[in-house]
This record gives structure tokens, C-alpha cells and sequence, in this order.
């Protein structure tokens, strides 16, 4: 069987192979109540001494509900209800938006939950996390090879802490209407002619809302790194050292602070992940980079916004074309023993092999997008048109601190702390990126005490 060892996450790999809500506070309780001796359990899916039959089991299910899309829920509980009838096996379901607290609970009493979902890399899940590598061998195979961003951030100690859901990727939305009146039909290629067209629609009170704020979990991690990366800036190098002290780094900074003046709106330094939204959705901004829950919604409440507006690809700097994936995860704490664990470990194999899986990924239309490369040709992608643009970006996403070979405890934690939020958010709103620079190194210092 192939290997599925982690390996630095470059671009080209990314396209050789293929063709994040952050944690909240409390990580470092999290982390002390999972204990280095916590046992780990056999691999999910291995061979017992004695077959284990699951008929009488008990899944409990834990995890955030899919608030923007509920259909999202449906797919997962009608699989889950129908798997359950036909093994003869009891699964339950608990959703809440305060996730981290109830994990943390689950896990101090060995009770509460056997599968989780989550968002945030597994790290500090991960001494009461199963060890579930070989079912995601399994589904590696079925599926054509794990795209980098999958072992980068579930793989630790040659393990996988869970089995990935898929991914959330960060489009460029645009009022196409609004464009049209300035001569073009897309939303420009290059920062530097958006930085141009932006500064014409400020000008007649059509401002960009790019999220450089340390305030949203999602949209605060993923849009300033769109930038930050298109101009050769980076968080760490391939050995862990830091790299975001550097020439590129500032270039990125000085572009995003004369975006800010120029073209965007004042208010963009402090959104949270809902303000671009609505600021959209009510023909304030020309533009944001977002997942599709503005559109969506717009079909249905705002028609006019739907109808005016499409989706890009993020625009390409000197260093290149970046977009960001964050991966939402299911795994099972090892408090799962005996039949409980057969069954959490085949509900997993089951839901995520492609003929099912595929379903989910159809009702998200674009909202999560797979990573694994033979869903490519299958029947998931959106239909609607102004969606499309979700089968070239599953290829192009990375993952928070990608030229490392995994995921790392400081990694996560800048990921965490929005840092790279308050960076750009600290840059655009003193415009001294220098200062600002300054300041987040000074942060990213006291986290490595942490890490």
C-alpha cells in the first residue's frame, strides 16, 4: 500500500497530487486533560484478536452544526440513520456552536461522544484521538491519493488523527454587474489591476471588503494569507523556521495597506466572519473573498445581489496564484472501545467512501469541496454557473503555514490567535507595516513559550 507520509506542501505538489472556525480559548486546558499516557487504542478498522461484531452499539456523534447550510446536517443524519437501521446500531447526534467546551468534557469523563467534527488541525486532540490510519489508507486508495493538505494537517507521529471531510475554500465574489459598467467581464487576474479597478469603485462608494481583521476565525485567517502568499510571504520554512520576518512579507503588507486606503472600505480592518457578508448582500462592496454563503443565500433573499454578482479565482501576485483550504475532520476518542468502536470506525468507512460522500459534497455546492483527486469526474460539482470556479479551486488551496511537512503546535496556534489577521488589520490601520511586523513577531515569541 502506498505511503501517505507528509511532505512539504509546494505549489507544484499541490498540482502533481491533485491535478479553518479556529479554536476558542481554553486550548491549553484542552491540551493538559488529554494526558501523554492516554492510550491510544488499535488503529480504527484493524483486525482484532476475535471478530467484533458492531449489532448493539452505541455511536454518539459531536459535533458544530452546518449553520449556513443545513442541508449539509440532513445528508450526514439520513446516512447515519439508515446505516444504524440496517447494522442494528444506535447513533445519536449533538450540535452546538460552543464545540471546543464539549469535547473538552467528553474527554475528561470518557463519555459524551465517540466522533467528533472539527475544523481546527486535531493537535491538541491528539493523545485521545484512535490512531485511524488504516481506514484512511482505504479510502486513499478509492479515492486516488490524499491531496498534501490532508496529511499536512491530519497526520502526527506517522498517524492520522482523524479521516478528513473535505475542505473550505476562499472564492474572490465580485458584483459582475458593477464591473461591466467599468469595460470588464471578470474580476482582474493580478493584484495590481484590482488594486486599479478597486480605487474607480471606491471612488463612486463601491468599495472592496477585504477581511484584514484579527476578529474572524475563518475569513480573518484565510483572506490576509491570499495576499500574504501572492507576494512570496510565508509563515515558516521547510525545516520550521520562521519565515514571515522577511522583504516579501512587508511587500505584501505596503500592497494591503494601499488597497485599504485606495479601494477599500474603512471598516474592513474589525470585520467578524459575518460583516463582509452582509455588507455584500446589501450592495455595499463590490468585492469580497468568501466561501459561497453569500450567494447562496442571495438566490433566495436578496435575487437582485445573486443575479449581479460571480465568482474567481483569488488574483496572482509576484509570488504566484494562492487560495486557502481549511479542513473540517471527523475522528473518534479513544474512551471507544469493543463494538462501539467497530461501528464508529464503519459508519466513518462507510459515509466516506465516494458513492456516499459525493452526496454530501453535492448538497454544499461548493461550500466544502473534496480532496481527493478522483472526485474530479464525478457528479458533484455545482451546476449553476456562476459556481464552477469550486473545480479549479480545490486544486489550488493551502493550508494555513503550508511549507511546513505537517502541522505544527505553533503553527496551530498562530492559526488560532488570528495572527496573521492582526497583522494585515494592525498594517492597514496605523499604515506602518514595519510596526506592525514588529508587533506580531513579539506575538508569534510568547506562543513559542507555549509550543
Amino acid at each position: 500500500m502506498r505511503s501517505l507520509k507528509a511532505q512539504p506542501m509546494t505549489r507544484r505538489l499541490f498540482l502533481k497530487g491533485a491535478g479553518l472556525v479556529t479554536i476558542s480559548a481554553g486550548i491549553t486546558a484542552l491540551a493538559a486533560c488529554a494526558p501523554a499516557t492516554a492510550p491510544t487504542g488499535a488503529p480504527a478498522g484493524e483486525a482484532a484478536s476475535a471478530p467484533v461484531s458492531t449489532e448493539g452499539a452505541t455511536v454518539r456523534f459531536l459535533g458544530g452544526p452546518w449553520s449556513f447550510l443545513p442541508a449539509l446536517d440532513v445528508v450526514i443524519e439520513n446516512f447515519a440513520n439508515q446505516w444504524a437501521s440496517e447494522n442494528n446500531v444506535t447513533v445519536t447526534f449533538e450540535r452546538d456552536t460552543q464545540l471546543l467546551p464539549k469535547i473538552q468534557t467528553a474527554i475528561e469523563t470518557g463519555g459524551g461522544a465517540n466522533i467528533i467534527q472539527y475544523s481546527s488541525p486535531p493537535h491538541i486532540f491528539a493523545n485521545a484521538l484512535v490512531d485511524v490510519s488504516d481506514l484512511v489508507h482505504e479510502l486513499d486508495e478509492e479515492g486516488g491519493g490524499y491531496l498534501p493538505n490532508a496529511p499536512y494537517q491530519m497526520v502526527q507521529d506517522g498517524k492520522w488523527l482523524g479521516a478528513p471531510l473535505g475542505q473550505h475554500n476562499w472564492f474572490i465574489n465580485y458584483r459582475q454587474d458593477w464591473l461591466k459598467e467599468e469595460g470588464l467581464e471578470t474580476f482582474p487576474d493580478t493584484w495590481d489591476e484590482a488594486l486599479a479597478l478597486g480605487a474607480k469603485l471606491k471612488a463612486k462608494g463601491r468599495p472592496y471588503g477585504m477581511t484584514f481583521s484579527d476578529q474572524a476565525g475563518g475569513d480573518g485567517n484565510a483572506v490576509p494569507r491570499l495576499v500574504l502568499w501572492a507576494f512570496g510571504g510565508k509563515e515558516f520554512n521547510e525545516d520550521g523556521s520562521l519565515a514571515l520576518d522577511s522583504e516579501q512579507t512587508l511587500a505584501a503588507l505596503n500592497f494591503a495597506i494601499q488597497l485599504h486606503n485606495e479601494a477599500g472600505d474603512p471598516g474592513e480592518v474589525g470585520y467578524d466572519d459575518g460583516a463582509n457578508n452582509a455588507a455584500f448582500l446589501a450592495s455595499k462592496l463590490s468585492m469580497t473573498a468568501n466561501v459561497n454563503t453569500i450567494y447562496l443565500p442571495a438566490l433566495e433573499k436578496n435575487p437582485d445581489v445573486a443575479e449581479g454578482m460571480n465568482h474567481a479565482l483569488p488574483p496572482q501576485g509576484p509570488g504566484g496564484r494562492f487560495g486557502y483550504g481549511q479542513l473540517p475532520w471527523w475522528g473518534i476518542l479513544n474512551h471507544t472501545q469493543g463494538a462501539d468502536l467497530e461501528a464508529a470506525s464503519d459508519l466513518i468507512r462507510q459515509f466516506f467512501s465516494i458513492k456516499n460522500l459525493s452526496e454530501f459534497y453535492k448538497a454544499g455546492q461548493g461550500y466544502i469541496l473534496p480532496l481527493l483527486p478522483n472526485y474530479e469526474n464525478e457528479p458533484i460539482w455545482p451546476e449553476d454557473p456562476k459556481l464552477a470556479i469550486a473545480k479549479e479551486m480545490f486544486k489550488l488551496a493551502l493550508p494555513a503555514g503550508h511549507a511546513l511537512p505537517h502541522q505544527t503546535k505553533l503553527a496551530s496556534l498562530i492559526q488560532d490567535k488570528i495572527l496573521i489577521g492582526k497583522l494585515f488589520s494592525q498594517a492597514c490601520s496605523t499604515g506602518d507595516a514595519n510596526a506592525a511586523l514588529e508587533g506580531v513577531m513579539k506575538d508569534i515569541a510568547d506562543l513559542e513559550l507555549l509550543a
